[in-house]
Order: structure tokens, then C-alpha cells, then sequence
């Protein structure tokens, strides 16, 4: 075997292990170590640093790190807070009050593709979908239908959690982080489109013009509405505002067709207040910052990391626990926290490893023979990593870097293949065993499992999705 041929062995061998280990069932999180750990053993039979070089990685990873591991414990928390106080009962409670009655495609689009993707695009790790699969059990859908359409709302995972997996994927990849948002926005029509049909045709079957009509009008509104908060309020955001301005839309076309809403009670706006410090917080130092320009040294007093972390502050203080209450909410939160900042941190940590190292470049060149095949494939490839680790932080850390280098040398646009993976890759998480685990939780009998044609019916709209992303990103890169 040449020089040639054990170098690319040594750096291919990482995300075979941990491909393999997934495959074979085991955790995410031991996957990852066991890909770092092979990771390192490359980087010194094969891709050496220096010291100077290995201190330039490392201060260059710590405050990715920091700041990842704070968005993941303020969304953890803040998720807890809201489950555990309540809150989120009275605003699911408010939500039903106001569709009884109503248009059943409106309220099964409101749910889907408003108040899913909210709670994810807050606080991620498919809060969204232990929310809503129970209303539209209580809408009329069979807990299994339940279950697949709440999967189907994850269409936003992008911004999910305010956007750690797209932050990882701009600086693995080298890319601007907002620029990166915008196209990741661009390229989510798509998928929009794709869950749209798939949800039309598990639950509506032959739908009128007028059901047309509305499904078309919640994709481009909520579409325009997420490239608009990219390209204006900034990519941490624009989940949340998007998934918003349909939740509003859609409300209001409840209260033109049913009469009045349900008055907003007081126990009903401390619910809300969490979000609104998030929302209210980064827009208002976003807008100091750039009225100053002090970015470079005040940039932190907008990041999503600490307004998170806030948010869950409040959250706590507000839920109405006794002090001794709230005391073990937090640690249940904290020990929540503990294995899913491990299980995304090990993967970030590999994929700098990887690229700080030199593997994922000479995975890049090596690719690039491929040609043009390669740049097609790419969000197939994001689409694997989703599934597989379950997380859209795992797949941009395992392939970002090789994405951008390997198009950037068949002469393609990096930024746009970049996308193209952060979006294929984030969506697929909607077929990962650990996401459908989590929503047959809530909605499904204990015991019980997601039927096959369910999981045909996830893995079929991934797999379409990927193939018409790898189409699309060929023709604008």
C-alpha cells in the first residue's frame, strides 16, 4: 500500500468507526469517543502537529466549545423549567381552546408547522414533537399518524436551539455564519414543500382547492418568513420568528372564521415570558451592537448562548415551585444536560481533531476525483450523519470541513455545498431512531413501536429530500 493509500485509510477511519458503532446500535456518545479516540491515534501516526500547532487548534476550539455547551444546558433547562412548571401545558392548552371548532387542515398546519418547529427552533432536542404529538392525538389523528406528522414539523432544525449545529457547520466549514443561514434558509423551500405533501397525504388524502390553497400559503410564508429574519435579525433567530409569523397567520385565520380567541390570562404570559427575553434580548443587543459597532468587543451580550441561559433563569424563577422544587429541577436538568453536551462536544471535538489535523482536507482531495458526483452526494452525506448521530451537530462536525474543501477544489461553491448538507443532514433527524424514540414516548402505548410503513414513510421523504437538495445544490454551486 503506498504512502498515499495509509494516509487516506488512517483519515477515512474515524468516520468509519463511528458509522459502524452507530449501525451496530451503540450510544451516539460512545460512538464519538471511540471515532475521536481513533482520531487522535491518526493524527499521530499519520497527521503530526507541533506544539505551537496544537496550541493554535486548541484556543481556536475552546470558545466554540463554551459557547455550545451553554446554548444545550439553557435549552435543556428552559425546557425542563417549562415542562416541570407547567407552562407549556397552559400555552398547549390556550392553542386548543382557540381551534375548537375550527378548520381541521388549520389547526393540524398550525400544529405542525407552527408550534413544532417553535419549540424546537427554542430549545431543540424534539421538544416540539412531545409537545404536539398529544393535540393532534386530541385533533382526531391516530397516535401513530400523531407521531409521524409531529416528525414531519421538524422542518426548521436548522435554527433549532438557536443554531448551534449551523454555528459548528460555518466555522468547521470555514463559512460565514449568517451567509451560511441565508442559504441554509434558501434551501429549505424543499423541504417545506416535501414534509408539506408527505403530511397532506398521511392525513388530508384527496384535498380540496381550498386545502391546497392554505398548505401553499404556510410553506411560502413560512419560507419567505425565515429567509427575510436570516437576512435582517441574523441566523439565531430565524426559526423562532418564522415558525412565529405562521403561528400568528393562522390564528388569525381562526379568528376570522370561528369568532374571538380565548382571553390571554396572566398564568398565560409568565408562560411566554422565557421566550419573549430570548426573542426581545438578542434583538435588542443585536441592534446596540450595530448602532455602536462594538461587535468585536461587546459581540457576547447578543449571542444565543446567554440569552438562553437567561431565559432559563426566568423560566425557573417563574414557575411557581416551592424553592426545594425548583432546586431539583435544576439538577434534573443539569444531569439531563450532562450526556447530550457530551454527546455533541465529543463529535465537535472530533471534527476539529479532523480538521485541524489535516484528515478531512485529505479526505476533501481524495474526493475530489469523484467530480462533480461528489458535490451531488453531499447531502446524502449530511443526510447519513443526521440519521445516524441524531444530531445536526454531529454531521456538520463529522463532514463540514471535507464539504467545503473538496468543493471549493472542483471549483464549486463551498457556501451553497456547505448548505446543502446542514439542511439534508438536520432533516433526516426526523427518521433517527433516537427522535422517533422520543416522540412513541408520549403519543404511543408503552411498549409499543412505530410500525414499518411509519418509518418507510420517514425514510422515504429524507430520502426525497436529499436527492432533490443533491439536484439543486449540483445546479447553483
Amino acid at each position: 500500500m503506498t504512502p498515499e493509500a495509509v494516509d487516506f485509510v488512517v483519515a477515512l477511519a474515524p468516520i468509519v468507526v463511528v458509522l459502524a458503532l452507530l449501525a451496530f446500535r451503540t450510544s451516539s456518545l460512545w460512538a464519538g469517543v471511540a471515532g475521536l479516540v481513533v482520531a487522535l491515534v491518526g493524527a499521530v501516526v499519520a497527521f503530526p502537529l507541533d506544539g505551537s500547532q496544537v496550541g493554535a487548534a486548541a484556543s481556536g476550539m475552546v470558545p466554540t466549545v463554551v459557547e455550545i455547551a451553554a446554548i444545550l444546558l439553557g435549552g435543556v433547562v428552559l425546557a425542563e423549567a417549562m415542562t416541570r412548571g407547567g407552562a407549556q401545558d397552559r400555552i398547549a392548552t390556550w392553542l386548543e381552546r382557540a381551534e375548537s371548532g375550527a378548520d381541521r387542515t388549520v389547526t393540524l398546519l398550525l400544529l405542525v408547522y407552527g408550534l413544532t418547529p417553535f419549540m424546537e427552533s427554542v430549545t431543540g432536542f424534539g421538544l416540539g414533537v412531545v409537545i404536539t404529538a398529544p393535540l393532534l392525538i386530541r385533533l382526531g389523528l391516530t397516535p401513530v399518524k400523531a407521531v409521524v406528522s409531529g416528525l414531519l414539523g421538524l422542518v426548521l432544525v436548522p435554527w433549532g436551539s438557536l443554531g448551534p449545529g449551523t454555528l459548528i457547520a460555518s466555522q468547521l466549514g470555514e463559512q460565514d455564519f449568517t451567509r451560511l443561514g441565508v442559504w441554509s434558509a434558501l434551501l429549505s423551500l424543499p423541504v417545506l414543500v416535501i414534509s408539506m405533501v408527505a403530511v397532506f397525504v398521511l392525513n388530508v388524502g384527496r384535498p380540496t382547492p381550498r386545502q391546497l390553497a392554505l398548505a401553499a400559503a404556510v410553506v411560502l410564508t413560512e419560507w419567505t418568513a425565515l429567509l427575510v429574519a436570516n437576512l435582517t435579525v441574523g441566523t439565531p433567530l430565524a426559526g423562532v420568528l418564522a415558525s412565529t409569523v405562521v403561528i400568528a397567520g393562522l390564528l388569525v385565520l381562526t379568528r376570522v372564521g370561528n369568532g374571538p380567541l380565548p382571553p390571554v390570562s396572566r398564568p398565560l404570559l409568565v408562560a411566554v415570558v422565557p421566550y419573549l427575553v430570548i426573542v426581545a434580548g438578542i434583538l435588542a443587543t443585536t441592534g446596540l451592537l450595530a448602532a455602536t459597532a462594538a461587535h468585536d468587543t461587546l459581540g457576547w451580550i447578543s449571542s444565543p448562548a446567554l440569552w438562553l441561559v437567561l431565559a432559563a433563569v426566568v423560566a425557573v424563577a417563574t414557575t411557581g415551585l416551592p424553592a426545594a422544587d425548583r432546586r431539583r429541577l435544576v439538577r434534573h436538568g443539569l444531569r439531563r444536560w450532562v450526556p447530550i453536551a457530551g454527546n455533541a462536544l465529543v463529535f465537535l471535538v472530533l471534527g476539529f481533531v479532523m480538521a485541524s489535523t489535516g484528515m478531512a482536507e485529505h479526505l476533501a482531495t481524495t474526493a475530489e476525483k469523484v467530480g462533480y458526483g461528489f458535490v451531488a452526494a453531499i447531502p446524502a452525506m449530511g443526510g447519513i450523519g443526521g440519521y445516524l448521530t441524531g444530531s445536526n451537530v454531529g454531521a456538520a462536525a463529522m463532514f463540514s470541513t471535507a464539504t467545503t474543501t473538496a468543493a471549493t477544489g472542483l471549483g464549486a461553491n463551498p457556501l451553497i455545498a456547505l448548505a446543502g448538507q446542514n439542511v439534508a443532514g438536520s432533516f433526516a433527524m426526523i427518521a433517527s431512531p433516537p427522535r422517533v424514540a422520543l416522540a412513541v414516548g408520549v403519543a404511543l402505548t408503552p411498549g409499543e413501536r412505530l410500525p414499518r410503513t411509519a418509518n418507510a414513510i420517514l425514510l422515504g421523504t429524507v430520502a426525497v429530500t436529499a436527492l432533490v437538495l443533491g439536484g439543486i445544490v449540483v445546479v447553483l454551486a
